[in-house]
């Protein structure tokens, strides 16, 4: 017997969460997992700098190794730090060229400078970008409306999935200035 299951538009997209950590409560961890839940559930590839998939720790910047890292900033091992933070930031910036979109969190109440980083690269490969902003568009920097569409600025995760489910389904059509999906 045949059993056909939907596979959406979104299956098999390779997506990145982008957003704060260092100066996150949770490290940035909580709205990635739930968030993820959401994508699993449409067969899209997480890339999720809090939780990497691979076998070298020397990629890890949550928990214990965020701790080793910020104690060698307070101590002013700058340094040491430097070479600690290299292969981090390599990895998630790989994770941001090899992906198919993007979602980026922004919360102006938090720290960041990486997260600004993954954004601006994911802008300028042109790939699909999409921003939860803390607080809301009216919140957010002018100079991100100079350098995005504010149509993928969202004020909640559920505005956003709400978006990402009409594209899944093929309700709306995608950006194809950005976004350029493949029949098989």
């Amino acid at each position: 017997m045949y059993y056909y299951t939907y596979m959406g538009r979104l299956a098999n997209q390779r997506c990145y969460l982008a957003g704060p950590i260092d100066y996150a409560e949770d490290d940035g961890v909580g709205w990635r997992k739930e968030l993820s839940k959401w994508l699993k559930k449409r067969d899209v590839v997480i890339m999720d700098p809090t939780n990497k998939k691979t076998s070298n720790t020397k990629f890890i910047e949550v928990g214990d190794e965020q701790n080793k890292l910020m104690h060698l900033r307070n101590m002013g091992r700058y340094q040491e730090l430097r070479e600690e933070m290299k292969p981090i930031i390599l990895a998630d910036l790989r994770m941001v060229e090899t992906s198919d979109f993007v979602v980026v969190y922004l919360n102006p109440d938090i720290r960041m400078c990486g997260t600004w980083e993954e954004l601006f690269i994911s802008l300028r490969q042109r790939k699909p970008t999409f921003v939860v902003a803390e607080g809301g568009k009216a919140n957010m920097s002018l100079w991100l409306f100079g350098r995005m569409n504010p149509d993928f600025i969202f004020e909640s995760f559920e505005e956003l999935t709400h978006y990402l489910d009409s594209v899944d389904r093929g309700l709306i059509s995608e950006d194809v200035s950005r976004w350029v999906f493949f029949n098989e």
